[in-house]
């Protein structure tokens, strides 16, 4: 599934509207980028969800919103170089949690995901931004389709 994002707020939206779909044990892989607009996307789900202002976790690797309907794990992986550092991160934990919904942004650094989560790519071109969706099982394909009707 392919979703134009006409700009940054777009991008917002698609977040907010995946957000409403969302169900405890959910994971979501963030593909693309610096400045493609991952945690432009986090920042709008987990404002949907009641969260508050989401940041990016560069710095801290894991950011944590428990106000909302869901609790949100924010990971980056971005300045993780080695399969070891993962353990730290206690990312095994939290993937599967029926307690909230793990997002994680450079997913495709390493293979942390579980075998049914959302994929998402966002793709930033001069003046065009897309978003590409794959489901790589039952509920990742359920919210793939969700942000397709959303366009």
């Amino acid at each position: 599934m392919e979703l134009a994002l006409a700009d940054a707020e777009a991008t917002a939206r698609a977040g907010a509207t995946l957000a409403a779909a969302l169900e405890g044990g959910d994971a979501v892989a963030l593909i693309g980028d610096l400045g493609a607009g991952k945690t432009t996307f986090v920042a709008g789900l987990v404002a949907a969800l009641g969260g508050g202002a989401a940041a990016s976790p560069t710095f801290s690797l894991v950011n944590e919103y428990r106000h909302g309907r869901l609790r949100v794990w924010h990971v980056d992986l971005y300045r993780l170089e080695r399969d070891a550092e993962l353990a730290e991160l206690g990312l095994d934990d939290l993937i599967g949690d029926a307690r909230g919904v793990v997002l994680v942004e450079w997913a495709d650094k390493f293979d942390v995901m579980p075998r049914d989560h959302l994929r998402i790519e966002l793709v930033h071109e001069g003046d065009t931004r897309r978003l590409v969706a794959t489901g790589t099982g039952p509920r990742g394909t359920r919210l793939a389709r969700v942000l397709g009707s959303s366009g």
